[in-house]
């Protein structure tokens, strides 16, 4: 008997978390600051490791940096792209390019990259992130 209570109740609590009024995606001010697109190109050598420039519209961030890959057959590669807290957060880490069969050279390599992403709005500040194979750290931040 209480099964078949809880039955009927089940459709009726799942639905109750989507129709709540809380935050959503309207069309009001409150909206959080969405990603809408992004590029990124790895764009060769570089000799200034851990470094990083950004040249901000309103909405699109335009990122120039160099990482530290860990062997020859690296190159530069975006990890993530996320607003947090009303700031772009751009993570660029490094991935091979070369089949496992391939040997790479065993010193480490500088890369550098080009990234543009596109916002749906303004973010408050933009942070880069390197995460290469002596940790992640921030290399720039940039408020408006």
């Amino acid at each position: 008997m209480n099964r078949r209570i809880l039955l009927r109740a089940a459709p009726l609590l799942a639905l109750s978390g989507c129709l709540g009024s809380g935050g959503g995606s309207g069309s009001g001010d409150d909206d959080p600051t969405r990603v809408t697109d992004q590029s990124f190109e790895d764009t060769g050598d570089c000799s200034n490791p851990e470094t990083a420039t950004v040249d901000t519209s309103s909405t699109e961030a335009r990122i120039e940096g160099c990482i530290t890959g860990p062997n020859g057959c690296a190159v530069a590669a975006l990890d993530s792209v996320t607003v947090v807290d009303g700031a772009l957060e751009v993570v660029v880490t490094t991935e091979r390019d070369a089949p496992p069969n391939v040997a790479c050279t065993e010193a480490l390599v500088y890369r550098a990259y080009t990234a543009t992403v596109t916002l749906d709005g303004t973010a408050g500040a933009v942070r880069v992130i390197h995460d290469t194979p002596s940790g992640r750290q921030t290399v720039s931040e940039q408020s408006p």
